[in-house]
């Protein structure tokens, strides 16, 4: 009987040893794209960086734009899981807003295979770059829904632009602080610079209340 149950759970023990082992590679994708670019990463350095062979690699990825697609895909996943969490939380739809940035400002800085996928944007090939800027498409349209719903619960209280114009400028905002970060730091002072931001878009989203 016991034997029997064990080749029964064979196949799920080789499953999850699978699952395990892609979950392996990608974080290591994650950290060597981190470090280095598109064009400068070889497959050798992500599986040395596992621990795992390069048959494997070629086995759950086929190929380094493979790879770099699932790290992309990874990233994105992670930051709109901050954006779902946020969103769904209590509170004012500035607020909320306001927050949201704290949160993907705190992922930045902390995890490597989200730092990966916003390197990567800037040496992918052709054809992967439309999926690199996935996120801050999703994200704008996120903020323009909280600036929509933040005039109707009277959080925001701007008439100087459209929920779009303001999405766009509240966007423009933190990649550029995303970008003097990761130039300055790897991103480690992102968060202390959304926070010093934060003022600034609470006087044009409601210059009433900051006033």
């Amino acid at each position: 009987m016991a034997m029997s149950e064990s080749r029964e759970n064979a196949p799920r023990r080789r499953q999850q040893r699978g699952i395990e082992t892609q979950s392996a590679l990608l974080e290591a994708a994650g950290r060597v794209f981190s470090r280095m670019e598109y064009d400068k990463a070889k497959l050798k350095d992500i599986s040395d960086d596992a621990g795992i062979s390069l048959g494997s690699l070629y086995f759950h990825f086929g190929n380094k734009d493979d790879v770099a697609a699932a790290v992309l895909d990874a990233q994105q996943e992670r930051m709109t899981e901050v954006l779902s969490s946020v969103v769904e939380t209590e509170g004012s739809s500035l607020g909320r807003l306001l927050d949201l940035l704290d949160g993907v400002a705190e992922l930045i800085s902390a995890d490597a295979l989200v730092q990966a996928g916003i390197r990567l944007v800037g040496s992918l090939p052709d054809e992967l770059k439309d999926r690199g800027y996935g996120f801050y498409e999703e994200w704008q349209r996120v903020a323009e829904t909280l600036i929509r719903e933040g005039l109707e619960d009277g959080s925001v209280t701007t008439a100087r632009q459209t929920p779009a114009e303001l999405a766009e400028l509240v966007n423009e905002l933190f990649v550029g602080a995303q970008v003097l970060a990761g130039m300055k730091d790897g991103w480690q002072t992102l968060p202390e610079r959304i926070r010093r931001i934060r003022p600034v878009l609470e006087s044009v989203l409601a210059p009433s209340s900051a006033a």
